[in-house]
């Protein structure tokens, strides 16, 4: 039965999504580098250990003033922007869905996505490990659905779109050498088109271009007005110039975000603005 979230369910929520959005972090930092991710956290300056109320999600950040408590050090801006977004998300999905069973379904897909997002960011490539995790939220959706709906015909017709969205993007990387997308958006586009119809994947294909090209002439305009001198993306310090690389799958990930969750369309938006 759903339940209608109230203020105390949305402040847990948003606790939890800050809880969940500091390990997020922590997975991506220390992914594949070595590091246990059950290990203890420690400045990456001073290599100081940090205590129990030095791992307080935003409230430790705030009362350090985003510092380390022993050398003094700046602790990157993106781990409050990850705690932050990641509880928004969360919030945005409880507002929406409500507070039932699907959230188990919802939660640990909107966390794999976060994580992708920022490992992309930083290093320009999507683990497989992460997209075996979508892979098996996207089959807990289908089974989900199947159980709800009794019917096989929803899990062909999000096959078909997986395999659509798959092909389409694993296309360009072949055509394009990978020069001009990588095979890893490729496999990350199935995984994302599990969840979505065949109009709802060709809406987020659509969308992620067009999300890709607002964001590409931001970036331009930034070069322009830093008078074509080198600059930095401060959420992760990435060097911006003409030449930079930008990574797909966050466009892509918005893109389906803003298909699955606000249920957008893209052929409903330019009916919309015809008729304006």
């Amino acid at each position: 039965m759903d339940t209608l979230p109230t203020p105390f369910i949305f402040g847990f929520v948003f606790i939890f999504g800050l809880i969940i959005g500091s390990f997020l972090d922590v997975v991506v930092t220390r992914f594949n580098t070595g590091a246990s991710i059950n290990g203890r956290s420690r400045c990456l300056s001073c290599g100081h250990t940090l205590s129990w109320y030095e791992l307080v999600p935003l409230l430790s950040y705030l009362i350090l003033r985003g510092s380390c408590r022993s050398c003094k050090s700046h602790i990157p801006l993106r781990l409050l922007l990850v705690e932050l977004t990641t509880a928004s998300l969360f919030l945005w999905s409880v507002a929406v869905f409500g507070v039932t069973l699907f959230q188990i379904v919802l939660l640990p897909l909107l966390s794999i996505l976060i994580a992708i997002t920022l490992y992309d960011m930083k290093h320009m490539i999507i683990p497989h490990a992460f997209v075996y995790g979508l892979l098996v939220v996207a089959a807990v959706y289908l089974l989900w659905t199947y159980a709800m709906t009794g019917t096989y015909s929803f899990v062909l017709f999000h096959g078909i779109a997986a395999v659509l969205c798959s092909g389409f993007f694993g296309s360009l990387w072949l055509v394009s050498k990978g020069k001009w997308i990588g095979l890893g958006d490729a496999k990350l586009a199935f995984a994302l088109g599990l969840f979505l119809s065949p109009l709802e994947a060709f809406s987020m294909v659509v969308f992620s271009f067009w999300i890709g090209a607002a964001v590409s002439c931001l970036l331009l305009l930034l070069w322009k007005i830093g008078a074509g001198g080198q600059r930095y993306l401060p959420f992760l310090r990435i060097p911006l110039t003409m030449k930079s690389e930008v990574p797909f799958a966050p466009f892509l990930i918005a893109a389906f975000l803003t298909v699955f969750i606000a249920e957008a369309s893209v052929l409903t938006l330019l009916r919309n603005i015809y008729a304006f």
